[in-house]
């Protein structure tokens, strides 16, 4: 490999010979010879092209030159046949959608060649995208499972870790949630009720057990037991799919009905099989838009529908309600969720300050005035 000049018709000329050997199987060569170049610099751009050409044709050989594009199709399919495990639709569908979205220009690229400064380009146009860490780490963790598929299905060869896998994402302050306070709550539902407003019922039955929205939409007569003050919560509406499914976690749970809350069941028309009214919106998944511009209306801090489920959750954790036992109610899983939620309610510090007694007192200020006031005269 290399350049070499030669004289012809008394000029100068260069020829570039390329000769490349698969390192995977030494019987698998490639070689190129270009001559009567004009001049030694376009040489050596012409032997960069031939190696980066030859390099392709190396891959194609070896049988690991299959596109980034190819490979995401390959995984939907696997996917969707189910040889990858449980994937709800939904799931298959964010993935693709998403790895087209934030990837589209490695489609077309042959997948062994995206490294590592595509890993971190990756990350940084998210990131100026603001796109929160959590979103970056989702997107992340699909490129790593949809590239290590590749490579364990042998469509990406030479290669052992995906292109963003070990890059570091440095955390953003994180953000005080907006949720409500119990006096904003008291005044939310009472604007609702007096304006009778048709999504009260909605909004009520959401800060009285924290259920999911889809989960509402789901509840049926049947899951309420009157008797033992209880409700079954063991499905779903997934706006997506239109069908119902079961819980987020995947698993039922009970939600204690309190006096209020059934006192406002009783109150709604029985002689139906859901349990609340479905709007249109609510269907189209435009709930938070509907309280929103409510809130919005009242004069009250604007917050998104799934924050009724945290002013929930807190006001539980105020009144001293175990942790645990909120977790169990709620349907969370992860530890660290039910952790966030104590932090905001402030559980945790609650009188933890109530021991410093450094100011001095008015009666001990106004003593040593007097005393001073006396010395003086």
């Amino acid at each position: 490999m290399g350049i070499k000049s030669y004289e012809k018709d008394g000029k100068t000329l260069y020829q570039v010979y390329v000769n490349a050997r698969s390192k995977q199987d030494r019987t698998i060569r490639v070689q190129r010879t270009v001559s009567d170049l004009e001049s030694l610099a376009l040489a050596r751009r012409e032997e960069n092209r031939i190696n980066q050409e030859l390099g392709k044709k190396l891959m194609e050989l070896e049988g690991r030159c299959d596109s980034w594009e190819t490979v995401i199709e390959r995984w939907k399919v696997e996917a969707v046949n189910g040889p990858l495990g449980e994937y709800n639709p939904a799931t298959i569908a964010d993935h693709y959608s998403s790895l087209f979205r934030w990837t589209h220009d490695w489609v077309k690229r042959v997948a062994s060649e995206i490294g590592k400064a595509d890993g971190r380009n990756l990350v940084k146009k998210m990131m100026a995208a603001e796109k929160s860490v959590s979103f970056i780490k989702k997107v992340k963790n699909t490129v790593n499972v949809v590239y290590n598929f590749g490579i364990e299905e042998g469509m990406i060869k030479g290669i052992t870790t995906s292109p963003v896998y070990g890059i570091k994402l440095h955390h953003k302050a994180e953000k005080v949630p907006d949720i409500l306070t119990i006096e904003e709550i008291k005044k939310f539902l009472y604007e609702a009720k007096r304006l009778e407003h048709p999504w009260y019922p909605i909004w009520a039955s959401a800060l009285l057990t924290g259920m999911r929205t889809g989960e509402l939409y789901a509840l049926e007569w049947t899951d309420v037991d009157f008797e033992s003050n209880n409700i079954r919560v063991s499905k779903s509406y997934n706006k997506r799919t239109d069908e119902i499914k079961s819980t987020k976690a995947g698993y039922w749970r009970n939600v204690p009905m309190s006096p209020e809350l059934k006192m406002l069941f009783l109150s709604f028309d029985r002689n139906t099989t859901r349990v609340l009214p479905r709007f249109s919106e609510w269907q189209r998944g435009e709930q938070a838009l509907v309280l929103k511009a409510f809130l919005a209306g009242v004069g009250l801090p604007v917050v998104k529908f799934h924050a009724l489920r945290a002013c929930f959750a807190t006001q539980l954790l105020a009144k001293g309600t175990p942790a645990a036992i909120v977790m169990k109610i709620c349907g969370w899983r992860d530890l660290k969720t039910m952790e966030f939620y104590v932090r905001v309610a402030g559980v945790d510090e609650k009188g933890a300050t109530d021991c410093l007694k450094i100011l001095p007192s008015e009666v001990e200020v106004m003593g040593n005035v007097v005393s001073l006031f006396g010395m003086k005269t």
